[in-house]
Formats: C-alpha cells, sequence, structure tokens
C-alpha cells in the first residue's frame, strides 16, 4: 500500500513542481482547481514519445496568464472558470466522487463523456486552443519555453522577435500612448 500511494506522490511530482512557481499569480484559480484545469489539460494533450505535452510546453502556466489579462472578457474568464467546477459536478453526478478522488482510466473516461455534451465540447474545446496558443506562442508569453513547441512541429518563427514594448499587453499602452488607434494614421 505504502508503494502504491509514493508513486502516486512521484507522478504528480512534475505538477506539484509546475505549480510551486507560479501558483501565486492565479488568484483566480484555487489550488484545487488549478490541479483539475491540469489534469484535464494532461488528457487532452499528454507528454508521450510524439512530442512534448502540457507540463513542457506551460500549458497551464500560460492559462493562469490568460485567466489573469485584464482586458480579458469577464465573461470568458467566467466561463472558463465555471468549467472547472462542471468537470468536478459531473464526476460526482457519474462516479459519486470528486475529480481528483478518479482513477486516471476514470478521468479519461469522464473527458470523453463530457466531450459529448454540448457544454463540455465548447468547454474543452476552449481549453485545447489554449494549450495550441502555449505549444505555439512566443516563450515570453510564459508557454512554449525555448521554442520546444516550435522545434517539434519544425517550425521557423521568424525574425526578428519581439522586444518587450512589443509584446501583450505592453503593445497597447504604446499604441494608446503614440495616439495610434484602429485605423488612424500616426500623428
Amino acid at each position: 500500500m505504502q508503494s502504491v500511494i509514493m508513486g502516486g506522490v512521484f507522478s504528480q511530482l512534475p505538477w506539484i513542481k509546475a505549480f510551486g512557481s507560479w501558483q501565486q499569480k492565479a488568484s483566480l484559480l484555487s489550488e484545487k482547481q488549478l490541479f483539475i484545469v491540469s489534469s484535464v489539460q494532461e488528457i487532452l494533450f499528454p507528454s508521450d514519445e510524439n512530442g512534448p505535452g502540457i507540463i513542457e510546453i506551460n500549458a497551464t502556466e500560460y492559462l493562469v496568464w490568460i485567466l489573469s489579462d485584464k482586458n480579458k472578457d469577464p465573461e470568458e474568464i467566467e466561463y472558463l472558470i465555471n468549467g472547472i467546477g462542471w468537470v468536478d459536478e459531473t464526476a460526482d453526478e457519474n462516479y459519486s466522487r470528486k475529480y481528483l478522488d478518479l482513477e486516471q482510466s476514470e478521468k479519461e473516461h469522464l473527458i470523453s463523456d463530457i466531450s459529448n455534451e454540448s457544454w463540455g465540447e465548447s468547454w474543452l474545446s476552449v481549453i485545447l486552443s489554449f494549450i495550441f496558443e502555449a505549444l505555439l506562442c512566443d516563450p515570453q508569453y510564459g508557454g512554449n519555453p525555448d521554442g520546444i513547441g516550435w522545434g517539434w512541429l519544425s517550425h521557423n518563427p521568424g525574425q526578428p522577435r519581439p522586444t518587450s514594448k512589443q509584446l501583450y499587453p505592453e503593445v497597447l499602452d504604446y499604441i494608446s500612448y503614440t495616439g495610434l488607434q484602429s485605423g488612424d494614421e500616426k500623428k
């Protein structure tokens, strides 16, 4: 029994290590919500011999960055967060246990079932979109560290890469400061 428990703890070390460095940034999410969304992401985009997964591309950290974006539509943020609760509620309805208490095979089956629900298909699509963004974004945004996603896909991101002033959201402040508006010419 002790070896089973220790095996479970050791299997979670990459997540625990990842959460330790940036969990403080995730003020919108509880630790439980972080574990749920990270687990769902891992099911959708696992680490395997075919390429990097959510841990290697920092997908959960990237999602936290998205959720902390002051320019993000509050309804979109609420939807993303509510979806985490819906996953947990569905686990309780289907298995009479919370999501994090399920075996891995049960979690995978649950996500498969959820994908057949209209809310689930939509929510999982949004989560998957942010995984792909983390895979392909400039590493300066927190995903795709050292260009791991670019390397996996043999993608040349182009040069020059953006400077810190050209990164979102700083570029919005620059545009606002210089008086540039959509469709306006530089004055």
